[in-house]
């Protein structure tokens, strides 16, 4: 007697899927700052699409690949950047340090894989989550309004990205109501539609958003290990002297992980970032010269 219920065909899998084989074993992570890092995963997402001629579209399934690879380059931008700044800040790494890993990662990793063990639980993937976690593992408070405003359209793409992982493109009632439904209620179903001018913007947002989010890191990070008091330390700072020499190894450890060389308008070199960064914090602390009475 038949089985009603194999009304379609189940054949044999050709081959089982073995994921070691699923992995690059040879990949050795490239070196360069977390937003070039970046610059690059993102700018080979462009290649699959910049190429197109005039009257060429991309695949609806294709853009919607590309609307998730844009987002999650943002995501490894995150956490490259706060791993990176636990090895070299020691305000960050103190912050850091009372925050628990797995007993897995504690006994695979390696010391200086362990930070990215402790990102595992954490998904940059909207406003909700970038600021506090900059709050929780940098100790930044408060983004910039420019920033701030760059995240809340981020949050609107997430909630596409969500559409594409989830249901195939298809915008769902809880997507629409995060982007407003009254306005989205007539696309309830319908699969999101992405062109090479609306790939484009979203990744213009994320080339702008992850360079603000740069900058504004790098402006808390330096100006804390300027004016900020470690536990362990009486002074202020971090042990700047204030002479360059002196102080090149330092300064470059911090200007190595945020610089880029590889954006349109590279980083200015080392040393004008470093004499401009000697401007603005060489005097503090010090007491100000009393004026003489005449």
């Amino acid at each position: 007697m038949s089985n009603y219920a194999a009304i379609v065909t189940v054949r044999p899998l050709k081959t089982a899927i073995d994921t070691e084989k699923l992995f690059d074993g040879s990949y050795v992570e490239k070196e360069g700052s977390p937003v070039d890092l970046f610059l690059d995963n993102s700018l080979l997402l462009n290649k699959h699409w910049t190429s197109l001629g005039p009257t060429e579209e991309i695949a609806p399934e294709i853009s919607r690949l590309l609307l998730i690879g844009y987002l999650s380059a943002v995501e490894g931008y995150m956490r490259s950047l706060i791993t990176r700044l636990i090895h070299c800040d020691p305000f960050t790494r103190d912050l850091c340090a009372p925050h628990q890993v797995s007993y897995a990662a504690a006994i695979h990793h390696s010391k200086e894989a362990l930070p990215d063990a402790l990102l595992e639980e954490t998904s940059f993937s909207t406003q909700k989550v970038i600021a506090p976690s900059l709050k929780k593992f940098v100790g930044l408070e408060n983004v910039s309004v420019g920033t701030r405003n760059l995240l809340e359209q981020f949050d609107q793409i997430i909630q596409l990205r969500h559409c594409c992982t989830h249901r195939f493109g298809k915008l769902g009632v809880k997507n629409a109501s995060a982007l407003g439904l009254h306005a989205h209620s007539k696309f309830l179903e319908k699969p999101v539609s992405l062109n090479k001018v609306s790939i484009a913007s979203i990744a213009d947002l994320t080339f702008t958003l992850v360079k603000s989010l740069n900058n504004d890191v790098f402006g808390f990070v330096m100006n804390r290990t300027a004016t900020g008091k470690l536990p362990q330390r009486g002074s202020l700072g971090i042990g700047w002297t204030w002479h360059k020499a002196r102080d090149r190894s330092m300064f470059n450890k911090y200007y190595d992980i945020f610089c880029s060389k590889k954006d349109a308008t590279p980083s200015l070199e080392a040393e004008a970032v470093y004499d401009l960064f000697r401007e603005a914090h060489r005097n503090v602390g010090k007491k100000p010269n009393k004026v003489s009475k005449k």
